[in-house]
Protein backbone atom coordinates (compact mmCIF):
# COMPACT_ATOMS: atom_id res chain seq x y z
CA UNK A 1 0.00 0.00 0.00
CA UNK A 2 2.45 2.29 0.83
CA UNK A 3 4.60 1.31 -2.09
CA UNK A 4 1.52 2.09 -4.56
CA UNK A 5 1.09 5.51 -2.51
CA UNK A 6 4.52 6.67 -3.32
CA UNK A 7 4.22 5.17 -7.22
CA UNK A 8 1.18 7.41 -7.55
CA UNK A 9 2.80 10.13 -6.38
CA UNK A 10 5.59 10.15 -7.99
CA UNK A 11 3.41 9.39 -11.42
CA UNK A 12 1.39 12.91 -10.35
CA UNK A 13 4.48 15.04 -10.06
CA UNK A 14 5.97 13.70 -13.08
CA UNK A 15 3.00 14.25 -15.40
CA UNK A 16 2.92 18.15 -13.60
CA UNK A 17 6.37 18.85 -14.56
CA UNK A 18 5.92 17.60 -17.96
CA UNK A 19 2.72 19.47 -18.55
CA UNK A 20 4.49 22.71 -17.80
CA UNK A 21 7.60 21.94 -19.40
CA UNK A 22 5.52 21.92 -22.74
CA UNK A 23 4.77 24.83 -22.00
CA UNK A 24 7.43 26.96 -20.91
CA UNK A 25 9.32 29.19 -23.35
CA UNK A 26 12.39 30.89 -23.63
CA UNK A 27 11.94 34.78 -24.66
CA UNK A 28 14.65 36.61 -26.44
CA UNK A 29 15.32 40.29 -26.67
CA UNK A 30 15.63 41.65 -29.58
CA UNK A 31 17.04 45.11 -28.12
CA UNK A 32 15.57 47.50 -25.77
CA UNK A 33 14.75 50.55 -27.47
CA UNK A 34 10.99 51.83 -27.01
CA UNK A 35 10.88 51.88 -30.99
CA UNK A 36 11.98 48.31 -31.17
CA UNK A 37 8.45 46.59 -30.05
CA UNK A 38 6.72 44.15 -32.04
CA UNK A 39 3.30 45.27 -32.94
CA UNK A 40 2.65 42.41 -34.75
CA UNK A 41 4.63 39.80 -36.68
CA UNK A 42 4.32 36.87 -39.57
CA UNK A 43 6.14 34.50 -41.26
CA UNK A 44 8.53 34.69 -44.52
CA UNK A 45 9.62 31.38 -43.76
CA UNK A 46 11.21 29.04 -41.36
CA UNK A 47 13.90 30.97 -40.06
CA UNK A 48 13.01 34.87 -40.93
CA UNK A 49 9.74 36.91 -39.59
CA UNK A 50 8.40 39.80 -40.93
CA UNK A 51 7.39 42.36 -37.55
CA UNK A 52 5.67 45.44 -37.28
CA UNK A 53 6.13 48.63 -34.93
CA UNK A 54 3.51 51.25 -33.96
CA UNK A 55 5.78 53.95 -34.79
CA UNK A 56 4.19 56.95 -34.98
CA UNK A 57 6.98 59.87 -35.87
CA UNK A 58 9.28 60.29 -39.00
CA UNK A 59 12.33 58.68 -37.65
CA UNK A 60 10.54 55.50 -35.89
CA UNK A 61 10.92 52.52 -37.73
CA UNK A 62 7.85 50.48 -38.67
CA UNK A 63 8.70 47.27 -40.46
CA UNK A 64 11.67 44.93 -39.76
CA UNK A 65 13.51 41.00 -40.75
CA UNK A 66 13.90 39.26 -37.50
CA UNK A 67 15.95 35.85 -38.85
CA UNK A 68 16.20 33.04 -36.00
CA UNK A 69 18.60 30.11 -37.04
CA UNK A 70 18.52 26.80 -35.30
CA UNK A 71 20.76 26.94 -32.11
CA UNK A 72 21.67 31.00 -32.44
CA UNK A 73 19.98 34.29 -30.99
CA UNK A 74 17.50 36.29 -33.09
CA UNK A 75 18.57 38.70 -34.96
CA UNK A 76 16.57 42.04 -35.88
CA UNK A 77 17.24 44.08 -39.00
CA UNK A 78 14.86 46.99 -39.74
CA UNK A 79 14.20 47.54 -42.98
CA UNK A 80 12.77 50.93 -45.04
CA UNK A 81 9.46 51.83 -45.46
CA UNK A 82 7.90 50.75 -48.98
CA UNK A 83 8.85 53.36 -51.99
CA UNK A 84 8.70 56.33 -49.67
CA UNK A 85 5.12 56.38 -49.40
CA UNK A 86 3.11 57.99 -47.21
CA UNK A 87 4.10 55.89 -43.66
CA UNK A 88 1.43 54.27 -41.79
CA UNK A 89 0.95 55.55 -38.08
CA UNK A 90 0.58 52.73 -35.31
CA UNK A 91 0.56 50.01 -37.49
CA UNK A 92 -0.99 47.40 -34.80
CA UNK A 93 -0.87 44.03 -36.81
CA UNK A 94 0.43 42.05 -39.84
CA UNK A 95 -1.17 39.12 -41.89
CA UNK A 96 0.74 36.83 -44.67
CA UNK A 97 -1.06 36.36 -47.43
CA UNK A 98 -1.54 32.63 -48.19
CA UNK A 99 -0.51 31.48 -51.87
CA UNK A 100 1.12 34.58 -52.35
CA UNK A 101 5.24 35.15 -52.39
CA UNK A 102 5.90 37.94 -49.46
CA UNK A 103 2.89 39.84 -49.59
CA UNK A 104 1.30 40.74 -46.43
CA UNK A 105 -1.80 42.87 -45.28
CA UNK A 106 -0.50 45.21 -42.81
CA UNK A 107 -3.49 47.23 -39.87
CA UNK A 108 -3.15 50.62 -38.65
CA UNK A 109 -5.19 50.97 -35.34
CA UNK A 110 -8.09 53.47 -37.06
CA UNK A 111 -8.47 50.54 -39.48
CA UNK A 112 -6.42 51.43 -42.84
CA UNK A 113 -4.64 48.02 -43.93
CA UNK A 114 -1.77 48.34 -47.03
CA UNK A 115 -0.64 45.55 -48.86
CA UNK A 116 2.86 44.93 -49.28
CA UNK A 117 5.12 42.95 -51.68
CA UNK A 118 8.76 42.07 -49.60
CA UNK A 119 11.91 42.06 -51.98
CA UNK A 120 14.54 39.81 -51.12
CA UNK A 121 13.85 40.53 -47.02
CA UNK A 122 15.43 44.10 -47.65
CA UNK A 123 12.75 46.42 -48.96
CA UNK A 124 9.16 46.46 -49.89
CA UNK A 125 6.52 48.17 -52.21
CA UNK A 126 2.56 48.86 -51.49
CA UNK A 127 0.51 47.69 -53.92
CA UNK A 128 -2.98 48.62 -52.24
CA UNK A 129 -4.85 50.17 -49.50
CA UNK A 130 -8.29 49.93 -48.29
CA UNK A 131 -10.22 50.49 -44.83
CA UNK A 132 -11.80 47.64 -43.07
CA UNK A 133 -15.81 48.08 -43.33
CA UNK A 134 -15.96 48.60 -39.30
CA UNK A 135 -13.34 51.20 -38.92
CA UNK A 136 -14.16 54.53 -37.26
CA UNK A 137 -12.56 57.59 -35.97
CA UNK A 138 -12.92 56.05 -32.58
CA UNK A 139 -11.44 52.36 -33.76
CA UNK A 140 -8.48 51.06 -32.00
CA UNK A 141 -7.54 47.81 -33.60
CA UNK A 142 -4.73 45.32 -32.49
CA UNK A 143 -5.50 42.33 -34.52
CA UNK A 144 -5.78 41.43 -38.17
CA UNK A 145 -5.43 37.66 -39.56
CA UNK A 146 -6.72 35.78 -43.00
CA UNK A 147 -6.87 32.22 -43.81
CA UNK A 148 -7.95 30.85 -47.30
CA UNK A 149 -10.09 27.42 -47.25
CA UNK A 150 -11.04 25.01 -50.39
CA UNK A 151 -13.33 27.89 -52.09
CA UNK A 152 -13.50 31.01 -49.99
CA UNK A 153 -10.84 33.20 -47.67
CA UNK A 154 -11.73 34.95 -44.82
CA UNK A 155 -10.31 38.08 -43.16
CA UNK A 156 -10.47 38.49 -39.37
CA UNK A 157 -10.01 41.32 -37.02
CA UNK A 158 -10.81 43.06 -33.57
CA UNK A 159 -11.22 46.02 -32.38
CA UNK A 160 -8.86 45.26 -28.53
CA UNK A 161 -11.15 46.22 -26.20
CA UNK A 162 -10.30 47.69 -22.42
CA UNK A 163 -11.59 47.76 -19.12
CA UNK A 164 -14.61 49.20 -19.45
CA UNK A 165 -15.08 47.47 -23.23
CA UNK A 166 -15.39 44.10 -24.75
CA UNK A 167 -12.81 43.36 -27.94
CA UNK A 168 -14.94 43.11 -30.97
CA UNK A 169 -13.92 40.02 -33.38
CA UNK A 170 -15.19 41.01 -37.11
CA UNK A 171 -14.89 38.61 -40.20
CA UNK A 172 -16.28 38.91 -43.42
CA UNK A 173 -14.51 37.19 -46.71
CA UNK A 174 -11.73 38.36 -49.01
CA UNK A 175 -11.10 38.35 -52.19
CA UNK A 176 -7.18 38.13 -52.21
CA UNK A 177 -7.01 39.33 -55.94
CA UNK A 178 -8.99 42.05 -55.71
CA UNK A 179 -8.84 43.54 -52.33
CA UNK A 180 -12.24 43.30 -51.63
CA UNK A 181 -14.07 42.95 -48.09
CA UNK A 182 -17.40 41.27 -48.78
CA UNK A 183 -19.83 43.05 -46.87
CA UNK A 184 -21.18 40.73 -44.14
CA UNK A 185 -24.44 41.03 -41.71
CA UNK A 186 -22.77 38.60 -39.62
CA UNK A 187 -22.72 39.70 -35.67
CA UNK A 188 -19.48 40.29 -34.77
CA UNK A 189 -18.26 38.39 -31.69
CA UNK A 190 -17.62 40.16 -28.52
CA UNK A 191 -14.57 39.17 -26.29
CA UNK A 192 -13.32 40.09 -22.30
CA UNK A 193 -10.48 38.07 -21.22
CA UNK A 194 -11.23 37.00 -18.17
CA UNK A 195 -6.98 37.09 -17.50
CA UNK A 196 -5.44 39.84 -17.16
CA UNK A 197 -8.46 41.63 -15.92
CA UNK A 198 -6.47 45.27 -15.19
CA UNK A 199 -5.51 47.75 -17.94
CA UNK A 200 -6.35 45.19 -20.55
CA UNK A 201 -6.98 44.76 -24.08
CA UNK A 202 -9.15 41.62 -24.62
CA UNK A 203 -7.89 41.08 -28.03
CA UNK A 204 -3.67 42.11 -28.77
CA UNK A 205 -3.28 39.84 -31.70
CA UNK A 206 -5.02 36.92 -33.68
CA UNK A 207 -4.16 33.95 -35.29
CA UNK A 208 -5.60 30.93 -36.95
CA UNK A 209 -3.93 27.74 -36.90
CA UNK A 210 -4.19 24.69 -40.02
CA UNK A 211 -7.73 24.06 -38.95
CA UNK A 212 -9.08 27.04 -39.05
CA UNK A 213 -8.89 27.23 -34.87
CA UNK A 214 -8.85 31.45 -33.90
CA UNK A 215 -6.09 32.10 -31.42
CA UNK A 216 -5.81 35.50 -29.74
CA UNK A 217 -3.70 37.40 -27.49
CA UNK A 218 -4.85 39.56 -24.20
CA UNK A 219 -2.42 41.66 -22.58
CA UNK A 220 -2.43 44.16 -19.48
CA UNK A 221 -0.80 47.68 -20.09
CA UNK A 222 -0.64 49.89 -17.00
CA UNK A 223 1.86 52.36 -18.82
CA UNK A 224 5.46 52.24 -20.73
CA UNK A 225 7.20 50.37 -17.05
CA UNK A 226 4.86 48.02 -16.39
CA UNK A 227 4.38 45.60 -15.27
CA UNK A 228 2.92 43.56 -18.02
CA UNK A 229 0.89 40.49 -18.03
CA UNK A 230 -0.50 38.44 -21.55
CA UNK A 231 -1.79 35.30 -21.93
CA UNK A 232 -3.31 32.91 -24.52
CA UNK A 233 -6.88 32.32 -25.72
CA UNK A 234 -8.15 29.63 -28.34
CA UNK A 235 -12.13 31.46 -29.26
CA UNK A 236 -13.19 29.01 -31.53
CA UNK A 237 -13.22 27.83 -35.28
CA UNK A 238 -13.74 29.05 -38.64
CA UNK A 239 -15.22 26.23 -40.81
CA UNK A 240 -16.30 26.11 -44.74
CA UNK A 241 -19.81 24.85 -45.31
CA UNK A 242 -21.09 24.53 -48.34
CA UNK A 243 -18.68 27.13 -49.89
CA UNK A 244 -20.07 29.67 -46.82
CA UNK A 245 -17.57 30.32 -43.62
CA UNK A 246 -18.97 29.64 -40.45
CA UNK A 247 -18.20 31.09 -37.08
CA UNK A 248 -18.19 28.29 -33.97
CA UNK A 249 -17.66 29.90 -31.01
CA UNK A 250 -16.46 27.55 -28.08
CA UNK A 251 -18.23 29.21 -25.20
CA UNK A 252 -19.16 32.26 -23.40
CA UNK A 253 -16.78 31.35 -20.55
CA UNK A 254 -13.24 30.24 -21.97
CA UNK A 255 -9.85 30.08 -19.68
CA UNK A 256 -6.57 30.86 -20.80
CA UNK A 257 -4.84 28.13 -22.60
CA UNK A 258 -1.45 29.85 -20.96
CA UNK A 259 -0.99 32.61 -18.88
CA UNK A 260 2.67 35.19 -18.63
CA UNK A 261 2.28 36.61 -15.17
CA UNK A 262 5.65 37.04 -14.09
CA UNK A 263 7.90 37.40 -17.20
CA UNK A 264 6.36 41.46 -17.84
CA UNK A 265 5.97 40.94 -21.45
CA UNK A 266 3.30 42.31 -23.27
CA UNK A 267 1.91 40.21 -26.65
CA UNK A 268 1.03 41.63 -29.38
CA UNK A 269 2.12 39.86 -31.86
CA UNK A 270 1.66 35.85 -32.57
CA UNK A 271 1.29 33.78 -35.61
CA UNK A 272 1.39 30.19 -36.75
CA UNK A 273 4.27 29.24 -38.82
CA UNK A 274 4.47 25.38 -38.47
CA UNK A 275 2.29 22.64 -37.40
CA UNK A 276 1.11 23.77 -34.38
CA UNK A 277 3.99 25.98 -33.81
CA UNK A 278 2.74 29.82 -33.02
CA UNK A 279 5.65 32.42 -32.70
CA UNK A 280 4.88 35.53 -30.24
CA UNK A 281 6.62 39.04 -30.11
CA UNK A 282 6.07 41.64 -27.77
CA UNK A 283 6.16 45.33 -27.03
CA UNK A 284 7.50 45.94 -23.81
CA UNK A 285 7.59 49.46 -23.86
CA UNK A 286 10.65 51.35 -22.22
CA UNK A 287 12.32 47.71 -22.34
CA UNK A 288 12.00 47.36 -26.40
CA UNK A 289 10.65 43.56 -27.59
CA UNK A 290 11.25 39.84 -27.58
CA UNK A 291 10.22 36.78 -29.32
CA UNK A 292 9.17 32.81 -28.06
CA UNK A 293 7.53 30.00 -30.22
CA UNK A 294 4.87 27.47 -28.70
CA UNK A 295 3.36 24.04 -29.23
CA UNK A 296 -0.12 24.71 -28.82
CA UNK A 297 -0.94 21.23 -29.58
CA UNK A 298 0.76 20.41 -25.70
Amino acid sequence: MKMNFYFVLFYIVISLLSGCAENTVQWHSLGEQKTLGISGIAPIDSENFLVVHDGKKSEHPRLGVVTWKKDEKPILTEINWCNKATLPIDLEAIAVIPNRSKEYLLLESKGKVTRIQLENNTSCKTTAQFDLPTSTAKSNMEGLALSCFTQKCVLVWAERGDDKQAAILSWSEFDIDRNIVAKSNKTPYQFTASYPSVNHRSISDISLDNHGGVWVSSASDPGDNGPFESALYKLGTFKETNAEIEWLPLSDNISPFIKYQNENIKIEGISFFAQDRLIMGTDDENMGGKIATLNTAN
